[in-house]
């Protein structure tokens, strides 16, 4: 008897166990559909604020930006021009010999601004103003996240930084996604 007993007893155990591990297990994916739950209630809205909609007018409000420059200088880039990936951008556009009018190129975090986007800038200090106009998104840049955008201003074919991308610092800019 007692061993039907110790045998029954270790048996429920058992039993008691696997439906603990089970109850315990839906009490995560009961957590785990409640995160979700609030991820929609909570978190998406303040994520659509910077999702891109699937057509051509993404955006017909602005947002602001923070604004930096770029040209192909080691400093700026981290290649030398003997490296073969000088001046190709993300999206695989030379920027070698080009302007800032003839490349009108950005580099964007392509979480908030897509590469191949087209974008329409509008700085608010004067002295920025000829830098507006429609730029695509052609590049990530490696310190690039979030609202900041970095301006392709030119290849300069020096080792150091132009005057005008150092110079340029960082500006607060309103920018509208145009075609996605």
């Amino acid at each position: 008897m007692r061993k039907f007993k110790l045998i029954t007893v270790r048996r429920f155990g058992i039993f008691v166990c696997m439906l603990t591990l089970v109850i315990s297990q839906a009490g995560i994916y009961n957590a785990g559909n409640k995160l979700e739950a609030l991820k929609r209630e909570k978190i998406l809205p303040m994520i659509k604020d910077h999702e891109i909609p699937k057509s051509y007018i993404v955006k017909k409000q602005s947002m602001e930006f923070l604004v930096s420059a770029y040209d192909l200088s080691y400093q700026s880039t981290n290649k030398s021009r003997s490296n073969k990936k000088y001046g190709i951008t993300s999206s695989g556009f030379s920027l070698r010999g080009h302007t800032l009018q003839s490349a009108r190129t950005i580099a964007t975090d392509p979480s908030v601004i897509p590469i191949g986007s087209k974008v329409r800038l509008k700085f608010k200090d004067a002295e920025y103003k000829r830098f507006d106009g429609i730029y695509t998104s052609r590049d990530v840049g490696g310190r690039i996240f979030g609202k900041h955008i970095d301006l392709f201003v030119g290849d300069f074919g020096s080792y150091k930084p132009s005057k005008l991308a150092t110079k340029f610092g960082n500006v607060i800019c309103e920018v509208e996604i145009i075609k996605n």
